[in-house]
């Protein structure tokens, strides 16, 4: 074997470690990928767990109800609390949607998240005014998807959850319901 064909031979080993190396990096971006996804969802789940379950407290609770549903007389205390946590859930709703825009969270993951918005915040009129309060403090693209969502729900819409409440409630005391109703 003369020096030029060593010499091929050296290019050819080259470009097959070359190529080797492409694959493998890309099995690793593939990897990483996933490993963000995963914890990001983690991340997502531990934080709306811990405020729901806090928000689960009396004193909480009451200023949550209070809030939510719009009363005008809502003593001072419970509004400060109710911003706050108003505040707290737009903020993670605004942080997963720049997660999905930006491809750390997975489409259907982010859906549900964005249907529990709607239909368990956003739907109620206490949320409203908070979002009218406040959606200066958000992102462009954030403010145009909650303005978006809310000029969906029509009036009323946040007594939904209690109409189903109350449907399924009778509904299982009469032993009419099954799996597949909802």
């Amino acid at each position: 074997m003369n020096l030029e064909q060593l010499a091929n031979l050296g290019e050819f080993i080259g470009a097959i470690a070359v190529i080797a190396s492409v694959i493998y990096l890309a099995i690793q971006i593939k990897q990483n990928t996933q490993s963000v996804k995963s914890s990001t969802l983690a991340t997502n789940t531990a934080i709306w767990t811990n405020m729901l379950i806090d928000l689960a407290s009396d004193e909480k609770a009451e200023a949550y109800l209070n809030g939510a549903i719009g009363r005008e007389d809502i003593e001072p205390k419970q509004l400060l609390q109710f911003v706050q946590i108003s505040r707290a859930m737009l903020v993670s709703f605004e942080t997963q949607h720049h997660q999905y825009l930006t491809g750390a969270l997975d489409k259907n993951i982010y859906l549900g998240y964005e249907r529990a918005c709607r239909e368990q915040m956003l739907v109620f009129p206490g949320f409203q005014m908070i979002w009218d309060i406040t959606r200066n403090g958000f992102s462009p693209a954030f403010a145009e998807l909650v303005d978006r969502i809310i000029s969906e729900i029509n009036e009323g819409e946040s007594f939904h959850i209690t109409q189903q409440w109350q449907a399924l409630a009778a509904q299982r005391k009469a032993g009419t319901r099954t799996p597949t109703d909802s």
